[in-house]
Order: structure tokens, then sequence, then C-alpha cells
């Protein structure tokens, strides 16, 4: 479905502009390393459907206005299209179709994270971005006896104030959701 709104302006201040991503093999196990040698870690946190979720700020290249998002015939389910951002064009996920969760409207406090995931740039339209903080590893409890398998994807749970964040593997959410897409074409 094709969606239009403003044109693309930067949301996101010069600081978020960072460096380039780890290859797909140890990236999330860079990040691990350098939030333990630095007690903490630096995410960019974002509401999507009812959650709260946060990524490496190391990957994130930027956060943008919504803009207009073109149709990709035959492209996963996932995947609502891709746009044009500033003479490159880039795939743009939906977030909340990724976690198999119920979508929300677009709005003004919508937004286009863009990330590099070692296979190039990837946007996901996240509902708003609420902050970029260092959180201390002390109130990021391991996600590992959190769920089955297919959530791999979620590192760590983020203890906050006002709310519980996911920390995604941006990596390992698009190599499950790719899994699931092939087995959806394959029934």
């Amino acid at each position: 479905m094709a969606r239009s709104t403003k044109k693309s302006q930067s949301a996101a201040s010069p600081s978020l502009v960072t460096q380039p991503a780890a290859t797909i093999d140890g990236d999330a196990l860079r990040q691990a390393e350098r939030a333990s040698a630095r007690g903490s870690a630096h995410i960019v946190i974002f509401k999507s459907g009812e959650g709260f979720f946060g990524i490496d700020i190391g990957i994130v290249q930027e956060i943008v206005l919504m803009q207009e998002i073109t149709l990709i015939p035959g492209s996963a389910s996932y995947i609502a299209g891709m746009t044009d951002l500033r003479g490159r064009v880039i795939p743009v996920a939906a977030f909340t179709s990724l976690l198999g969760i119920n979508a929300t409207q677009v709005d003004d406090d919508t937004r286009i994270l863009v990330v590099e995931n070692g296979a190039g740039h990837t946007g996901f339209i996240v509902d708003a971005v609420s902050e970029v903080m260092m959180v201390d590893n002390g109130r990021i409890e391991d996600a590992a006896g959190l769920g089955s398998r297919e959530h791999d994807f979620i590192v760590g749970i983020a203890k906050l104030e006002e709310h519980l964040v996911s920390l995604i593997d941006v990596t390992r959410l698009l190599a499950a959701a790719d899994r699931q897409s092939a087995l959806s074409e394959a029934a």
C-alpha cells in the first residue's frame, strides 16, 4: 500500500549519524562488547504498536519523517515498499509487521528509522522515536530465557522507570522475518 505524507526531513540531530555497522556475523557480538566495555548500552528507543523497543545507536544512520512509500510487487509481506532517501532508494519495512502485531495509523509522530544492517540500509516504519539514551548494563536483563528461539532477535530487556524496552538485534529480526516469509510462500 502506498503511503504519502510529508517529504523527507531529518528528524535526528547530527549525533545520530554514526559509524557504519559491523558485519552481519559479528554485529551482535561487537555491540555487546562495546556495551560491556563502557558499562552501558547507547540505544535509540522507539514505540511500535503497544511496545517500546531499542536498538544500538551504532547502526542507526538517521531518523526521518514519514514520506512516500512505493510498493514493491512480489516483496515479502513485511516490506511496506521502497523510498527515495536523498537519491538513495532503500527498502522500508513496517516494524509492526516484522513482529506480527497490529499496525497503527500513520500520524505526525510516525518516523522511518534508517539502519545499516550489514546488507545495506533498511528503513523501519515506527510509531514514534521517544529518546536516545545510555542504559546502565545493570538495568538490562538477558532475554535468553524469556521466550522461544523464534524470538532470538530480542537480545535483552532494558528496565526503565517508565516501561520495559525490548532490545532488538536488527540482523536477527530480518533473518527471522525472511524465514517466516519463505515458509508462508511455500504453504
